[in-house]
């Protein structure tokens, strides 16, 4: 069994690494081929399958480099973190719907009940890892929920930090 600090760098620090390069990514247009959307009618322009390979591939390896530098002994620790980065970009998925359904363009904010959208926005991800991340039999409940509360406070603040670096367009 891992210790919690060591459960954050298996599913941390791998995600806010694979996450901060796909917003370089998206800054500078690399693989701008693959920049295209899953469904512009159903999640917008701003969810693309570069998005999905790029977080789900570079977390896999991410993962796989943390794992041998800091031998926790992760068998298919490439596999867990694709399935992770994966799962990360999934569970965003379900807010991009509605609020497509709900007519507010892709990266633009809702005008009602804008806290709520930004609370979901900030924490759907996280709690799509972290269910995974339970359900897959690495972690107990009560350590999910601390970890998706860390995971999602982290969230908040990179999401600020992102945008005052002018990497990410709003908050």
């Amino acid at each position: 069994m891992y210790s919690f600090s060591q459960h954050i760098a298996i599913v941390l620090l791998p995600l806010l690494l694979s996450n901060v390069l796909h917003m370089i990514i998206i800054k500078t247009a690399i693989f701008s081929t693959i920049k295209r959307p899953i469904s512009q009618k159903l999640f917008g322009s701003n969810k693309t399958w570069r998005g999905f390979l790029v977080v789900s591939l570079v977390n896999g390896l991410l993962l796989y480099v943390i794992n041998l530098c800091c031998s926790f002994y992760l068998s298919k620790a490439f596999l867990l973190g694709v399935v992770l980065g994966f799962s990360y970009m999934l569970f965003e998925l379900p807010n991009s719907y509605m609020k497509r359904r709900l007519g507010i363009a892709s990266g633009a904010k809702a005008r009602k009940n804008s806290f709520l959208f930004m609370l979901i926005d900030k924490t759907d991800s996280a709690f799509g890892v972290n269910l995974v991340y339970f359900l897959l039999g690495f972690i107990t409940f009560p350590d999910a929920l601390l970890l998706f509360a860390i995971s999602s406070s982290l969230h908040i603040g990179m999401s600020y930090l992102l945008v005052q670096l002018h990497l990410k367009k709003s908050f």
